[in-house]
């Protein structure tokens, strides 16, 4: 059941980042109309504000969590629906634009609620399962929500491409419109707050190493493929790279960290993500400098090294933060602050390092890679001296 609602929740990012922008483009909508969509996104990095709400206020007849999750599985579902009968030309982007921001606030509010079930009910090894059907759900969801649309747009129309999308949503969301939620999950007499996370120990050093883990990833994810196409890639051979090399590789990636999490601890399982990291961007750094004498085995190479790295990280990362925020009083507040954190964080470096990118050359660009992730490490080996009790895999 969990599964499918991170599945649910990448759909609307996977429209955004992937399937939007083409079909507007198709369409005729400008760039500059283009350029907003990726906007739709923030809903994500600013759910924190709204998720002691989340935590505070629900129904007794429906459960703490299921007063959220069921309303905003219907919300996204008919944002879906609505997307359908709209044409995606420049005539109809704004209204496109306000619907899949709907879409993506649905997402969002309804990630701080499934984090906090999750949160609620699973310990030790549970913790770590869950963050790998985390992260590899809301990837497949990101699939379904860009390629797989641009596929069924290009076979059967836009209209049944959408139609089948929110017919999707509404089949993940029957385990859960029926599923009765139990005394497990825990209500304190505390109300959440922002506060509250704050005046938690390790909180900020917490915070600031979850959100410099996931820098590289972003910077790499998004610099990549603007060297190949400068290089001459065609655009074809660029997407299968980024579906296939990146895409799938993460979902493998997420399969790696789960034999990793039984092999060692999670700090270590997390600097070996990190380790993974650093060698992809060095190899990415190699190629940017001469990207014409770049032999595609190599960046095949550092290709699946960003997304075997993206899905160690992310997956023992969440599992060390969900295990904080579990020991806490407010676990999906103190859970939505810290993703909230790092997709600000992602936002912004990504920016800087195609900005600097665009000034001084790609090599400077990657060299912002190969620091991040330096000095994620060395974060992370620092704060790991007070948190070792997030290290025990059977706690």
């Amino acid at each position: 059941m969990t599964a499918l609602l991170y599945l649910v929740q990448g759909i609307p990012i996977g429209l955004a980042f992937q399937a939007y922008p083409v079909l507007l483009r198709q369409g005729g909508a400008p760039l500059e109309l283009i350029a907003l969509v990726p906007l739709a996104s923030l809903p994500w990095a600013f759910k924190f504000f709204w998720s002691p709400l989340v935590e505070n206020r629900w129904s007794a007849a429906m459960g703490r969590r299921r007063s959220w999750i069921v309303p905003m599985q219907l919300l996204l579902a008919l944002c879906l629906a609505a997307m359908a009968f709209q044409r995606f030309d420049a005539a109809h982007a704004p209204a496109l634009l306000w619907l899949i921001a709907a879409a993506s606030l649905a997402s969002a509010t309804q990630d701080i609620a499934t984090d906090g079930l999750a949160a609620d009910v699973l310990h030790g090894s549970g913790i770590a399962h869950i963050n790998v059907l985390q992260v590899g759900g809301f990837m497949l969801g990101m699939l379904v929500g860009g390629p797989a649309v641009l596929l069924g747009a290009e076979l059967l129309g836009q209209t049944a491409s959408m139609l089948a999308l929110a017919a999707i949503v509404v089949l993940c969301g029957m385990p859960v419109w029926r599923w009765r939620e139990g005394a497990a999950a825990v209500v304190t007499r505390q109300r959440a707050s922002l506060r509250g996370f704050f005046r938690r120990p390790l909180a900020l050093r917490l915070m600031v190493a979850g959100m410099l883990a996931t820098l590289t990833g972003s910077v790499l994810f998004g610099l990549a493929k603007l060297v190949l196409i400068d290089a001459g890639w065609s655009a074809a051979s660029v997407a299968g790279l980024s579906g296939a090399g990146n895409s799938v590789m993460v979902l493998a990636g997420c399969a790696l960290a789960a034999l990793l999490l039984k092999w060692m601890t999670r700090w270590h399982a997390l600097l070996g993500g990190l380790a993974i990291l650093a060698c992809a961007s060095v190899l990415w750094l190699r190629i940017s400098s001469a990207p014409a004498g770049a032999g595609t085995p190599l960046v095949w190479l550092a290709t699946i090294l960003i997304g075997l790295g993206i899905g160690v990280t992310s997956v023992c990362l969440y599992t060390l933060l969900m295990r904080y925020a579990q020991l806490g009083r407010q676990a999906a507040t103190d859970f939505s602050i810290f993703q909230s954190t790092q997709t600000l964080g992602e936002i912004v470096i990504a920016s800087a390092a195609t900005a600097l990118a665009a000034r001084a050359g790609y090599g400077a660009g990657m060299l912002v890679g190969v620091a991040s992730a330096l000095l994620a490490i060395a974060v992370l080996l620092w704060v790991r001296r007070g948190a070792a009790h997030l290290d025990d895999a059977h706690d």
